[in-house]
C-alpha cells in the first residue's frame, strides 16, 4: 500500500474467471495460490476466500456453463432466461434442430406468458443467451453418433483429468439413469408347431413405472432403486411398512425435476455422505448424469459447500458412454422378467389372470431384488468406456486408440439399429405453460402429486402392517384385515413343513425360523407389557 501511494499509481485491477475462483476456494496455502495462479496480490485471495458461499451459489444457478465467464451478471428477466434454458434443453434432447429465429420466437413467447406483453427476443439477447449458457453452433449431419466420437474422447480425456486433480476414487465416482418399465408386459413373440400360420394373443399391458438405478464406480454403494408409479398412494401398499425402493409418484410415471431434486438433496447425499464416513473417506463426490431435462433443476445440483456436485456428459452420448446404459439396466430388466415369468408359470390359476392380478408392489420387490442381484464386477466393467482406472494411470497412447476403436464399433451398432424402446421414454416432456409454471414456482412440481404426507422410501416405516392380496385397480376395501401374530406364525409353521419336506437349504430354514422368533418375542414382549 505505502508502495503504491510512492508511485502515486493505482494498482491494476485483475479479472479472474470465475472457474479459477472456485479453485482458489479450494486451495489450501495462499502463497501456494498466488504462484500457481499468477496472482501478485494476498488481498485478492482473501476477498475470494472471504466471498466463497456468494461464489458457489452463483456458480450453482450457472447450471454447467462456467467456462471462462469473469463475472455473473443475472439477466433482467431471469424467469424468462430459465424458461428458455429449459426449453433448450429439452428440443435438443429430442433431436429438434434449434435455430436463432426459434430461439427469439420462443423468448418472445416466454416474455408474455411471465411478463406480459411487449416486444422482447432481440438479435442482442439471444446472442447474450447462447454466450451464457455456453450453446454452439453444429452442422446437423446424418452420421450423428459417429460424428460424436472426436467430442466423446475429449469428454472423457477431460473428466479423467478431473478426477486426477480431486483425486477421487472410484467409491466416490457415482452414475444415475432412469428406464421405463412394462412391469405387466409378458413374451411378444413364442415358439409355434410347425402347421401354426399364427400366433393369436391379447393385448399388451402397458402399464408403467420408471425405476432409476445409482451406484458408485466399484459397486461398493448401490442405493435403492427409485421406482416412479403414477399412483400417490397404491391401494396394494396399503398396510406394507417397509418397501425396497425408494417411491415417488408423477402423473405420467416420469421423472420429473421436482422429483429428482428431491431425490438427489434427500436420498443421495445423505447416504453417499455417510458411506463416505463410514469408510473413513473425504466426503467428496461426483454423480454423473446425461443430459435428460429432468436433471436440469435450475442449476443447484450440489451441497452448498460443493464437495457433492454433478457432471453432466455430452449430448447425444449416452448409449456410447453412459455407465448404466452399459448393460446395467438390461441386466436388471432380463432379471425382472425371469421373475415375472416364475412368478406367472408357478402360481395356480390361469396364467392371464395371474399377469392382471400383478400389482406395483410385486414389481416393487421384484426389480429391487433384479438390482441387488447385479454383482459389482459388471458395475465396474460399465464404466471402461467412461473412465478405466487402470488404463489412465499408464502415459502411454495405446489407451487412447483402444477408446476409439471401441467408440467407432458401437456408433456403427447404434447406427445400423436406431429402433427407440418405447419403455426407456423416461423423462417428462413440458409444454410451455409447465415450463413457465416450474420456474415461476420452483418448490411446486407441475407433473407430481404432493406426496409430503405419503411418501414411501426404503428406509421410512408407514403406520400400518402387512398387506394382504390385492391388485392395482380393484376395488379399495377399507375393511381388509389386517394379518394377526397367530395367523403369520401358522402361515410360517406351514411353510416350513413345505421347506423341510422338499429338501431346501439349512440357510433358508434358518432365516425362516428366525422369522417365526421374532414374531414369538414380539408376541411375549406384548404381554410382558400388559
Amino acid at each position: 500500500m505505502e508502495k503504491q501511494q510512492q508511485t502515486g499509481q493505482k494498482r491494476k485491477k485483475v479479472d479472474i474467471p470465475i472457474a479459477k475462483k472456485l479453485q482458489i476456494i479450494d486451495d489450501l496455502s495462499t502463497k501456494e495460490v498466488m504462484v500457481k495462479h499468477n496472482i501478485s496480490s494476498r488481498s485478492t485471495v482473501t476477498s475470494i476466500r472471504q466471498s466463497k458461499q456468494k461464489i458457489r451459489e452463483q456458480a450453482s444457478q450457472s447450471h454447467h456453463a462456467i467456462g471462462k465467464r469473469m463475472r455473473f451478471k443475472m439477466p433482467r428477466y431471469p424467469k424468462v432466461d430459465e424458461a428458455l434454458f429449459v426449453w433448450f434443453l429439452q428440443k435438443r434432447q429430442q433431436h429438434v434442430p434449434v435455430s436463432q429465429e426459434m430461439l427469439q420466437v420462443q423468448a418472445q413467447t416466454f416474455f408474455n406468458k411471465i411478463v406480459g406483453e411487449g416486444e422482447f427476443g432481440s438479435r442482442g439477447y439471444i446472442e447474450k443467451f447462447i454466450q451464457q449458457h455456453e450453446i454452439r453452433v453444429l452442422e446437423i449431419t446424418g452420421e450423428k453418433l459417429s460424428s460424436n466420437v472426436a467430442a466423446i474422447e475429449g469428454y472423457v480425456q477431460n473428466f479423467s483429468k478431473k478426477v486426477r486433480d480431486k483425486q477421487l476414487s472410484p467409491c466416490q465416482i457415482f452414475n444415475a439413469d432412469e428406464s421405463g418399465l412394462f412391469f405387466k408386459n409378458t413374451p411378444t413373440s413364442t415358439y409355434v408347431d410347425k402347421g401354426a400360420t399364427s400366433a393369436p394373443g391379447r393385448k399388451v399391458a402397458k402399464e408403467r413405472v420408471t425405476f432409476m438405478p445409482c451406484s458408485n464406480m466399484d459397486g461398493s454403494l448401490k442405493l435403492p432403486l427409485m421406482l416412479i408409479g403414477k399412483s400417490q398412494k397404491p391401494r396394494a401398499l396399503k398396510h406394507v411398512r417397509q418397501l425396497p425402493v425408494y417411491y415417488k409418484a408423477s402423473k405420467n410415471a416420469w421423472m420429473t425435476q421436482f422429483l429428482f431434486k428431491n431425490w438427489f438433496f434427500d436420498e443421495f447425499v445423505p447416504r453417499v455422505t455417510k458411506f463416505l464416513e463410514d469408510s473413513n473417506l473425504p466426503v467428496e463426490a461426483v454423480l454423473v448424469l446425461d443430459n435428460c431435462s429432468a436433471h436440469f433443476t435450475g442449476g443447484d445440483l450440489q451441497t452448498r459447500d460443493g464437495k457433492i456436485w454433478t457432471e453432466f456428459l455430452p449430448p447425444n452420448t449416452t448409449a456410447i458412454v453412459q455407465p448404466m446404459d452399459q448393460n446395467i439396466i438390461q441386466m436388471i430388466k432380463l432379471r425382472y422378467r425371469k421373475t415375472l415369468m416364475q412368478e406367472m408359470m408357478g402360481r395356480p390359476g390361469d396364467f392371464h389372470e395371474n399377469v392382471k392380478n400383478i400389482n406395483i408392489k410385486d414389481a416393487m420387490f421384484w426389480v429391487a431384488e433384479a438390482w441387488d442381484s447385479v454383482p459389482s464386477d459388471a458395475i465396474r466393467k460399465s464404466w471402461n468406456m467412461l473412465y478405466d482406472p487402470v488404463q489412465i494411470e499408464d502415459e502411454d497412447d495405446e489407451p487412447l486408440s483402444v477408446l476409439r476403436e471401441k467408440l467407432q464399433n458401437i456408433s456403427k451398432k447404434l447406427l445400423e439399429n436406431r429402433a427407440v424402446d418405447e419403455e426407456d421414454e423416461d423423462c417428462e416432456v413440458l409444454k410451455d405453460d409447465d415450463i413457465v409454471d416450474s420456474v415461476l414456482n420452483p418448490g411446486k412440481d407441475i407433473n407430481s402429486y404432493n406426496l409430503a404426507d405419503s411418501t414411501l422410501s426404503a428406509a421410512e416405516d408407514v403406520n400400518c402392517s402387512i398387506d394382504t392380496v390385492n391388485h392395482e385397480g380393484a376395488p379399495d376395501d377399507d375393511d381388509t384385515p389386517v394379518v394377526t401374530d397367530e395367523a403369520a406364525i401358522n402361515g410360517l409353521n406351514l411353510v416350513l413343513r413345505y421347506a423341510e419336506e422338499n429338501g431346501w437349504s439349512i440357510n433358508t430354514q434358518f432365516r425362516l425360523r428366525q422369522m417365526r422368533l421374532d414374531i414369538f418375542e414380539k408376541t411375549a414382549g406384548a404381554r410382558l407389557s400388559h
